[in-house]
């Protein structure tokens, strides 16, 4: 019993207590919400639908993937010739998997197409050849290549490339010895990002969250050899839930899992820039720069060596891309350039951030940035603020410190953030204080947190299941006051308290789907008079069992299931082209579906119960 907890540690031979471990949640669904890569990408008619549909990513990884219908019509797999084990699998669902066979393991990006390559670093002298014939412009790498190597050829290779072709972004793993010595020189835990190439100034190197946002023990910290900040930003890799070959799944836990998911959500990004600019490819400057800028603040204030710039979120990013948030300009030796940023009255924080893709440096150079910008920010009443800086000094309780402001004389990103900003407008001055080699372009995000609250998850369109464990989730800013969660379950007749007492500092809610079927559930979230629910009604309802395949024929199938309490129908789907395509919809428990190709031996079903038009969520194929 906890109340004994004190007197346990009392005793003589007790040394060490802590916690279990909390229940897992083997799903990328939760990485799905925790990312808010859901937000983007709505399971109803009139929300945003950026799923990476026309994105290609090129995956480097342990060779053929599959077989598996996740994958369907998404594949090229011209480059590899074999395996050597199911990592790929599971990493390549988390970046565009379609949850065919199992709606939860759905990955990020399930409209982007991959090209699969293996694990050789060879494979990237095939990237200007893809990018330019075949709109690759994403990589996905979680490899290692030793422990804080400096940097090396490759991360000078990797920056160059970036420089080269302006779309192009190279995503990696942080690694996964967060507590090794890699002769940084603050002992074990700090400095052992593994690779140099990890450690290029144009690339993302990603930390391992759970589905709550907290750090593994396992992430890989910085600094980076010469004291720039990695990893670069956080994404869930903990018990993420993703297929493996042959048509099952499993749940891996590392920074090879916390990678594919920023890759994913970065095809997601992708798609929304060129939907928004006519089709045009946006430069991977601005897509980093809006990444690290719109990430939610995590660990100490502002970056750390933990969790770099935050938790990747990507409502926060497609905002700030649709309000026409962001611009570039080019600086030269000694320049400075001015820009106004108008802040509104309500606003709560500023963030500006102004990132440059650096020029590569010397192999094994102490210090890897080449053109050096700073900036400040100066409000209407005159007052100047620095960006945050982290002190870097080999020490385990410097490199633990939160930030501070200063100047950043190692870093090609350079943060300024505001709380309780005056609202009129504001200059940020750009500095050119040492640009070699120039005029260097520089890209300029910037966002405003009020303080409103918006729910995140669930927003509308989706089927949930009695019983099971769902986290709801919402951004706010600050942490004063406590939030009301609530649900209705008849369209907002009448709601019905979870709790009155979630803590301001909480950004999610562990709720427990009550036994009631229906299609007209929402959530809603309030705190201090600011309220926000779903945007459209979900479904309750559970979810057909034995489904089967009662007999085969060369012109029909015929398909079973079990009845379903409260369901008014069922919806039969059956695998296309690339995803479960519906077929039939009926009020009975079997479907008679054509086969309109007897030469096609595979075919794969899943029923879903409804309640009226609403969806429950489909059995596993």
């Amino acid at each position: 019993p906890i109340e004994k907890i004190e007197q346990v540690s009392q005793l003589p031979y007790v040394s060490f207590i802590e916690p279990i471990d909390p229940p897992s949640f083997p799903e990328n669904k939760t990485g799905r919400t925790l990312h808010r890569s859901n937000i983007i990408n709505t399971e109803y008619s009139t929300g945003r639908h950026y799923n990476g549909e026309g994105i290609n990513v090129m995956m480097q990884d342990d060779g053929v993937i599959g077989p598996h219908i996740d994958y369907t019509g998404r594949v090229d797999q011209s480059n590899v010739s074999s395996s050597s084990g199911s990592h790929g699998d599971h990493v390549a669902g988390t970046i565009m998997g379609a949850g065919n066979l199992d709606p939860i393991a759905k990955g990020m990006a399930d409209g982007a197409y991959l090209y699969e390559f293996s694990s050789s670093n060879n494979n990237y002298y095939s990237v200007p050849g893809i990018y330019q014939n075949n709109d690759v412009f994403i990589t996905s790498k979680s490899y290692s290549n030793g422990c804080n190597a400096g940097y090396t050829s490759l991360a000078r290779d990797l920056d160059e490339q970036i420089n080269l072709y302006p779309s192009l972004i190279h995503i990696f793993s942080a690694g996964n010895s967060g507590t090794s010595n890699c002769s940084y020189g603050a002992g074990s835990g700090w400095g052992n990002v593994t690779g140099g190439h990890k450690q290029a100034k144009n690339v993302i190197a990603t930390a391992n969250l759970s589905l709550t946002g907290s750090l593994a023990s396992s992430s890989s910290r910085g600094p980076a050899h010469d004291g720039r900040i990695k990893p670069d930003i956080g994404a869930k890799g903990t018990s993420v839930y993703s297929p493996v070959s042959p048509y099952t799944y499993a749940t891996y836990t590392g920074t090879s899992m916390a990678c594919p998911g920023i890759a994913g959500v970065m095809a997601q990004l992708y798609q929304a820039y060129k939907d928004l600019n006519n089709g045009q490819n946006p430069s991977s400057a601005l897509m980093k720069c809006l990444m690290l800028n719109s990430a939610d603040d995590i660990g100490n204030a502002g970056p750390d060596f933990k969790h770099g710039w935050g938790e990747v979120n990507a409502y926060r990013a497609i905002k700030i891309l649709e309000n026409n948030q962001y611009f570039s300009s080019s600086v030269s030796q000694s320049g400075n350039n001015y820009h106004n940023i108008t802040v509104p009255s309500g606003t709560k924080k500023i963030k500006v951030m102004v990132y440059w893709h650096d020029k590569e440096a010397s192999v094994n150079s102490s210090i890897a940035l080449v053109n050096d910008i700073n900036i400040t920010l100066t409000s209407s009443t005159s007052s100047t603020y620095d960006p945050w800086i982290l002190d870097y000094t080999p020490n385990a309780t410097n490199l633990d410190q939160p930030a501070t402001r200063g100047v950043d004389d190692r870093n090609n990103m350079e943060q300024v953030t505001i709380t309780n900003p005056s609202s009129g407008s504001y200059t940020l001055n750009i500095n050119g204080f040492a640009i070699p080699y120039g005029p260097q372009e520089y890209w300029v995000t910037y966002e405003f947190l009020t303080d409103d609250v918006q729910l995140t998850y669930p927003i509308g369109g989706e089927g949930l299941v009695p019983g099971e464990s769902e986290y709801i989730r919402w951004d706010a800013h600050e942490t004063s006051g406590s939030f009301t969660i609530q649900y209705t379950i008849n369209g907002g007749s009448s709601w019905n308290t979870i709790s009155s007492s979630v803590s301001g500092s909480s950004r999610h809610y562990n709720w427990t789907v009550p036994n009631n079927t229906t299609d007209n559930a929402m959530i809603r979230v309030s705190r201090n008079g600011y309220t926000d629910q779903s945007d459209a009604t979900f479904t309750i309802i559970n979810v057909p069992q034995n489904v089967s395949i009662n007999w085969l024929c060369p012109d029909s199938i015929y398909v079973s299931w079990s009845t379903v309490s409260g369901a008014t129908s069922y919806e039969v789907s059956m695998l296309g082209q690339k995803y479960m395509d519906s077929m039939t919809t009926t009020n009975n428990l079997t479907a008679l579906i054509a086969n309109s190709n007897p030469l096609i031996t595979d075919s794969w079903f899943s029923v879903c119960a409804k309640v009226n038009n609403g969806n429950g969520r489909r059995e596993e194929g």
